[in-house]
């Protein structure tokens, strides 16, 4: 590690989300306070910086990230016991892809997610044994091995304690913190060894490629809750008079907000998997629910999986949070 690395990883019960300038807080509140009357106020608006420069593109070089991984669980790798940790992963956020590099570069096997066959039978055992792993793997998301459903948790309810008791070796599980959060309203015992990247700050903006102000670093740090894969994403269209982040419809209701929260937690679903999470949702609503929320540059289609465009996720998280929904601490 260097001083000019700012990425860090942290237990996650230490995690904090940054602080926004007391100014910007003020005007937050006082747009919060306007939308429990339907009453829309644009922001006030930012002098322009003439020596802000824009990201090329939403990705990041992701190598500091994977060395701080590797600082991190340096002395766990070297005891090599039948441990798992698990490292959370709020969307869009990259950590995925940054324990798949640590993996790749650590010779660690990546494991394939059971399909929803294996899932609802339920065997361990036979799904196991394809992965032809000795000891030490992956697992790059763990939102993969439930559906939300009466018969959809008896897979990770199962495979969940006989990992932690090292029946499969050392592993890495990788959770989506959404996901984690559903956990720990469900699991009866806290997960052990639970660990997170911490909060971007201003530095850490700079070292991803946004270059501004240090006001405007930290006002972006906090709007995006030290998300650094929202960061890069949000920036440039805040940056931009010509453009302006999707807005959910004004008639958004009980049934789009169950909806956002299904797709969240499982990290996109196919329309026949959100029917059978929301049973209780008319197949009709359903889909003029998915057709007009990608009308409006909240959800998209991808290869026939329902998911979050990132540009909408401060918009569906802050429509989530005014609902009541249980949302996670990222």
């Amino acid at each position: 590690m260097t001083e000019s690395n700012h990425w860090q990883v942290i237990a996650a019960n230490d995690f904090k989300r940054p602080f926004a300038p007391t100014v910007t807080r003020v005007q937050q509140r006082w747009q919060r306070f306007l939308r429990l009357f339907g009453i829309r106020e644009n922001e006030p608006e930012e002098k322009n910086n003439d020596d802000a420069e824009m990201p090329d593109t939403n990705e990041f070089d992701r190598k500091p990230a994977v060395d701080a991984l590797n600082h991190h669980f340096e002395e766990w790798i070297g005891k090599k016991e039948s441990i798992v940790s698990f490292l959370i992963d709020p969307p869009f956020s990259g950590t995925a892809d940054v324990a798949r590099d640590w993996a790749k570069q650590q010779k660690w096997k990546l494991i394939t997610p059971p399909d929803i066959l294996e899932i609802r039978a339920v065997d361990i055992n036979d799904w196991w044994k394809k992965q032809t792993v000795k000891n030490r793997w992956l697992i790059d998301d763990l939102a993969r091995y439930l559906l939300r459903t009466a018969d959809g948790l008896s897979f990770i309810r199962t495979l969940l304690p006989q990992m932690l008791n090292g029946e499969f070796g050392q592993g890495l599980v990788v959770c989506d913190s959404w996901m984690f959060a559903f956990f720990q309203q469900i699991w009866p015992l806290q997960l052990p060894r639970v660990y997170c990247f911490a909060a971007a700050g201003p530095e850490l903006l700079q070292q991803v490629g946004i270059h501004a102000t240090e006001y405007s670093l930290r006002k972006l740090a906090a709007r995006v809750r030290g998300n650094v894969g929202v960061a890069l994403a949000v920036w440039p269209i805040e940056q931009d008079k010509n453009r302006k982040l999707p807005e959910l419809p004004g008639e958004a209701n009980d049934v789009t907000a169950f909806v956002l929260y299904s797709i969240l937690l499982h990290r996109g679903l196919s329309g026949n998997l959100l029917h059978e999470v929301l049973p209780m949702v008319p197949s009709d609503d359903l889909n003029l629910q998915l057709l007009q929320l990608e009308q409006y540059g909240i959800l998209r289609c991808n290869e026939g999986q329902w998911q979050i465009n990132i540009d909408a996720y401060l918009a569906v998280r802050d429509f989530l949070s005014r609902r009541d929904f249980r949302l996670d601490i990222f």
